[in-house]
């Protein structure tokens, strides 16, 4: 009787943790993987603002992974999963927007969510990126800052992609088409 009451009691506290994981969203899968450093843009407390023919949308980053996006005169929060293999050149972050997860704000229940870094041999090769269909209306700075946001309405979808570009390993000094007045980052601590 007592060793079925203890293995119970075992049982239990090694199973508690993983419901308590699933309730707040943050399953194995979602979670940092050991050895895996992510290409983050923003650090905690930092706040970039953007102006794209879209709108404005500012995105401030909380500890670790949380963000919270606010446009159109409210604000949603999430916490991105951070990736665990290079994705189409991106190590960093993402939230797939899974079902309707947020309160609606003017037909947006939901966010499909981006941030990370890309790193390229030139500069030309960073623009022909940039220049992708899917890119259409984002800003950029000439050091490499990069948002695009867009609104799928027939989705309930908000669509937000920050990226931080790199040069040969190094943040670049001069894009052509940069528009730096469309960007506006608070917290020089960016990485």
């Amino acid at each position: 009787m007592r060793k079925t009451f203890y293995t119970a009691v075992w049982h239990i506290l090694l199973c508690l943790p993983l419901p308590i994981a699933l309730a707040i969203g943050c399953t194995p899968a979602h979670m940092p993987k050991p050895g895996v450093t992510n290409e983050m843009v923003m650090s905690p407390g930092m706040s970039i603002t953007a102006t794209t023919p879209e709108g404005t949308i500012a995105i401030t980053a909380g500890k670790d992974f949380n963000r919270t996006y606010q446009w159109d005169g409210a604000a949603r929060s999430i916490r991105l999963w951070p990736r665990w293999e290079r994705w189409h050149g991106s190590l960093g972050a993402y939230y797939p927007g899974p079902g309707e997860h947020w309160r609606n704000n003017h037909g947006i229940t939901r966010g499909v969510l981006e941030e990370g870094q890309q790193h390229f041999g030139t500069v030309s090769e960073a623009l022909q990126w940039i220049e992708l269909p899917y890119h259409k209306s984002c800003v950029y700075r000439d050091d490499g800052l990069m948002v695009w946001w867009a609104r799928t309405l027939g989705r309930k979808q908000l669509n937000v992609e920050i990226w931080q570009i790199y040069i040969n390993g190094t943040k670049p000094a001069l894009l052509p088409g940069s528009q730096n007045d469309r960007i506006v980052l608070i917290n020089s601590g960016a990485r």
